[in-house]
């Protein structure tokens, strides 16, 4: 099975995040309330830009990226 990374920031990637089971990350950047009653991880905090995020993604075995960040961002 693939292994999901969702970038949150929007009402829409909630509740995307709301149907991620146990093996995928939903990641928000830090602003705001962190969800509780999710099945998926939650990861809170940058990746000091696209090398950062690059390294997370291989060493967590992320395997799609899903951006629902705000589209201002």
């Amino acid at each position: 099975m693939k292994r999901i990374l969702l970038l949150g920031g929007v009402t829409e990637a909630l509740a995307i995040a709301r149907t991620l089971g146990p093996q995928h990350v939903y990641s928000l950047a830090g602003v705001g309330r962190v969800p509780t009653d999710l099945r998926c991880e939650v990861r809170v905090g940058g990746y000091g830009g696209a090398e950062g995020l690059a390294h997370y993604m291989g060493e967590q075995g992320i395997d799609l990226l899903l951006d629902a960040t705000h589209p201002y961002a």
